[in-house]
């Protein structure tokens, strides 16, 4: 059911958040090797946003293999499209 302000009548919209870019995230990525070659990942920066709860993911960078986002959440790596 919406949220009535005091007021008025109309339904109280939910304020969105914004992304928020970041290369020094409060919760540090984690050093991971690309899994295509063994070579260390470059991290590249983090992105966090989310409603509830706050999620964090992390863009890396193989030389050899491209990009790579981590997702904190679910401690998983995959290729980024």
């Amino acid at each position: 059911m919406p949220m009535i302000d005091a007021d008025s009548n109309s339904p109280r919209k939910r304020g969105k958040r914004s992304a928020v870019f970041t290369s020094t995230p409060d919760v540090a990525p984690p050093a991971l090797r690309c899994p295509g070659c063994a070579a260390q990942l470059v991290y590249q920066q983090s992105v966090i946003s989310g409603v509830k709860p706050i999620e964090q993911w992390d863009y890396f960078d193989c030389h050899a293999c491209g990009p790579f986002v981590y997702r904190e959440r679910t401690r998983r790596l995959r290729p980024a499209l």
